[in-house]
């Protein structure tokens, strides 16, 4: 379809070019002597050896779990990592009897705020690559020797360290917007790693030389057909030639439910763009549209990474498989929309591109069922939790902070309205979390006019799309005032040219006066 994405946010350091060895050892020697500093501020903490061992853990452990991540994916998840628990508490460990856990702990700070710098592009691969390797072991000592003067089990520390110990010293894989598309935030992964007392299955990658290549029909075979669908049978490699073809386009159906289900939300996409807004293709024009089905052991997410999308299973305690529901399927076949492509993933206008193909995706879901906008669910991701776990969905358009209120999951942390926005660097600047805003305004906007969504509130929001009037950072208050422009162009100033005005006035954002926000806020 389109190309990848681009790297996270956080992977460069900005005017710094390429450095030797002797200026990273003095990096790092500054960092140590400000790290020192601050354990000296706080010389008279009253926190406990044991209480502050255990903080610092749970931050170097929620680090680890972001640098395995960005070691994979190229993706880091916050603007800078946190020191706080080490702020507030590092001192305590300087203890004598403990000094060589406050050294530990401190290089493995360390570690964490060199390995994106390393990956910005400072040095060559080869010297990053053992840097990085160096760095992740700096790491994992600090999380044990932090671990253990906290009293954690060693299961525990083992299951915090693994994902790191994983990856050592390999390049990262060639899946650079697995996050970047993935219905599953960062943020909500880690809390699950926590909960659980184990890491996620992250898919880290097999050695494949090792691994005999099926000699079974590739993408190649099916010749002009529209679509394919590949089965992974649990491999988590990038390369689309290791796999079988489970079913194109044309096929009759197979024995295999899951790569039937991800048939029937293709075909219904297609059908849904053909006859409601006549796009005859779901990505970039001309291109075979090819998903994976099965993608790695129990993976907990789904993803668009430039050249097909891939659907995990899930892990069957927390998620089902993620090519449940047809809404779920077109969120992520839309995610190679150039239109959408093209808007900046992060802060407001990555919430926007999130809300636009859940919006989308709920719209296929409505026309392939006949649905109202009175009769339908307004779900995302209905089926997607798994049985025990306390929810109705991954996300709710009518009520934003709904959609789940579990003891591992947490609760729904989206807002429905601007009082609630949360201003943050993570999460993608809070793009899952914000994108609750405009799904409710489209909600509201839906109900205001009745009937089908896709034949009003559905057209504008389209129409806006694809005028290329948003832009590349558009922000909530953009999309609100284009689509009010639009509605009022197309139904006059009376009622029904007010409605999609009344529905963004109710999120807060009344689109005449809405202040302009800045795409990182």
């Amino acid at each position: 379809m389109a190309r990848a994405g681009r790297m996270g946010a956080g992977a460069g350091c900005p005017g710094v070019g390429h450095m030797d060895s002797s200026d990273i050892v003095a990096l790092i020697g500054a960092a140590v002597a400000a790290a020192v500093a601050a354990g000296g501020a706080y010389a008279h903490s009253r926190s406990t050896l044991r209480a502050a061992a255990r903080l610092i853990y749970a931050e170097l452990s929620r680090h680890g779990t972001s640098v395995a991540y960005y070691r994979k994916y190229g993706h880091w998840d916050a603007a800078a990592p946190s020191r706080k628990a080490w702020e507030d508490h590092g001192a305590v460990l300087a203890r004598r009897r403990n000094a060589d856990t406050f050294e530990a702990a401190l290089r493995g700070y360390e570690a964490v705020e060199l390995i994106p710098f390393l990956y910005g592009g400072a040095v060559s691969a080869a010297t990053r690559d053992e840097l990085v390797g160096d760095a992740a072991q700096r790491l994992v000592s600090a999380i044990e020797k932090t671990g253990a003067v906290a009293r954690l089990s060693s299961d525990q520390i083992e299951a915090s360290t693994r994902r790191l110990q994983s990856g050592g010293g390999v390049a990262m894989e060639a899946v650079p917007a697995v996050l970047r598309t993935g219905v599953i935030p960062l943020a909500l992964q880690e809390r699950l790693t926590e909960e659980r007392g184990a890491p996620l299955d992250f898919g880290w990658p097999r050695p494949l030389a090792a691994r005999a290549r099926r000699a079974t029909r590739t993408r190649d075979s099916v010749g002009d057909a529209g679509f394919v669908i590949l089965d992974a049978q649990h491999e988590d490699s990038a390369d689309l030639d290791r796999f079988a073809v489970a079913r194109a386009e044309g096929e009759d159906e197979v024995s295999d439910a899951a790569v039937n289900r991800v048939y029937d939300g293709i075909v219904a996409t297609r059908k849904f763009l053909s006859e409601v807004f006549h796009r005859q293709y779901v990505g970039a024009e001309g291109e075979q549209l090819t998903v994976v089905v099965h993608y790695a052991e129990k993976y907990n997410n789904g993803f668009w990474n430039g050249e097909a999308v891939f659907l995990g299973d899930g892990d069957g305690a927390v998620f089902t498989s993620f090519g449940q529901g047809l809404e779920m399927a077109a969120y992520h076949l839309l995610a190679g929309l150039p239109e959408l492509e093209s808007l900046t993933y992060f802060g407001q206008s990555g919430a926007l591109n999130t809300s636009l193909r859940e919006t989308f995706g709920l719209l296929v879901k409505q026309y392939a069922l006949g649905q109202t906008a009175e009769e339908a669910d307004w779900l995302v991701g209905a089926g997607l939790l798994a049985p025990g776990i306390k929810g109705v969905a991954l996300r709710s358009f009518k009520a934003p902070g709904t959609a789940y209120d579990d003891p591992v999951l947490g609760k729904d942390p989206q807002p429905h309205t601007m009082d609630g926005y949360v201003v943050t660097g993570r999460d993608n600047g809070g793009i899952h979390m914000n994108s609750g805003i405009p799904n409710r305004a489209f909600y509201l906007a839906a109900r205001g006019f009745g009937g089908h969504a896709w034949e009003r509130a559905g057209r504008i929001w389209w129409e806006v799309l694809t005028s290329g009037q948003l832009g590349v950072e558009p922000e909530f208050a953009d999309l609100a005032r284009l689509t009010s422009r639009a509605a009022r162009a197309r139904y006059g100033d009376g009622q029904r040219g007010a409605v999609i005005d009344r529905a963004w006035s109710r999120v807060g954002l009344p689109p005449a006066e809405s202040p302009r926000r800045t795409p990182s806020a």
